[in-house]
């Protein structure tokens, strides 16, 4: 479920697919893509978001062994930070910059 409490709004979706090789859930916070020519937007100042109960398969995400991500720019410096895992599925994504 996609939750957004300060504006009251939620979405779930549902899927299952069996026997899928190399599969993957995703808990994310990216910038857009893409331009006209194919470029990735500049990411836009977000704050801080909060996730929450994140889970895949029904189990939270930190039982698995996940991999963190940040975004870098083209000069190797973090666009955002990334807390670490807690309660195995509550973790918080922190904009630092634009470029």
């Amino acid at each position: 479920m996609l939750q957004d409490i300060t504006r009251g709004w939620s979405h779930t979706v549902h899927k299952t697919l069996s026997g899928a090789a190399n599969s993957s859930a995703e808990v994310i916070a990216e910038a857009p893509c893409c331009t006209a020519s194919g470029g990735i937007l500049l990411l836009a100042n977000f704050g801080t978001v909060n996730f929450s109960n994140s889970t895949a398969n029904g189990s939270p995400i930190g039982n698995s062994s996940p991999t963190q991500i940040v975004m870098v720019d083209n000069s190797g410096r973090q666009k955002n930070s990334v807390s670490s895992l807690t309660g195995g599925g509550n973790f918080s994504a922190t904009w630092l910059r634009a470029t």
